[in-house]
């Protein structure tokens, strides 16, 4: 009868180790994710406190209007496909316009960057970018342009 209970504390034991073993493994990778996560959400906000654009200038033809926006910030902005634009006349909802590289009715297209002899297709700081948004039907009284991490620049148009 002896031996059955030194059995069973030895088993308990071994348990007990198992189970803090886990436990402490588990409260490991939780604080590894977390300190991650955290990290990644730091360099977010860094990287979207250095941008900013401003919308500097705008032409009408046809119905394209011409916006050009300057990185007036210390970050490049990258991933024109990310970007937003929006349009809206005069007491009407904002209409959103996709990037498309080639252009087409209801979407945004880059002309140019000037200049753009550093890191090509991106839009540095103090580089100017054009672009050609096709809106069809009424001329625009305002514009957004937002950057793929959230920054934004508006202006009016008339």
């Amino acid at each position: 009868m002896g031996a059955g209970s030194l059995v069973t504390a030895a088993v308990s034991i071994v348990l007990l180790v198992v189970v803090a073993y886990a436990i402490i493994g588990g409260i490991l990778v939780t604080a590894d994710v977390v300190a991650t996560a955290h990290k990644d959400q730091v360099q977010v906000q860094e990287s979207r406190l250095h941008t900013s654009i401003a919308i500097v200038g705008h032409a009408f033809d046809a119905g394209t209007v011409y916006l050009e926006v300057e990185n007036t910030g210390n970050e490049p902005v990258l991933d024109f496909d990310r970007m937003a634009v929006f349009t809206a006349v005069e007491s009407t909802t904002p209409v959103y316009y996709p990037y498309n590289a080639a252009g087409g009715a209801g979407t945004w297209s880059r002309v140019s960057i000037q200049p753009d002899t550093i890191h090509p297709n991106e839009l540095d700081p103090n580089e100017r970018m054009n672009i050609s948004v096709q809106y069809g039907g009424t001329q625009p009284d305002w514009a957004q342009v937002t950057t793929p991490n959230g920054v934004s620049t508006s202006a009016y148009l008339r």
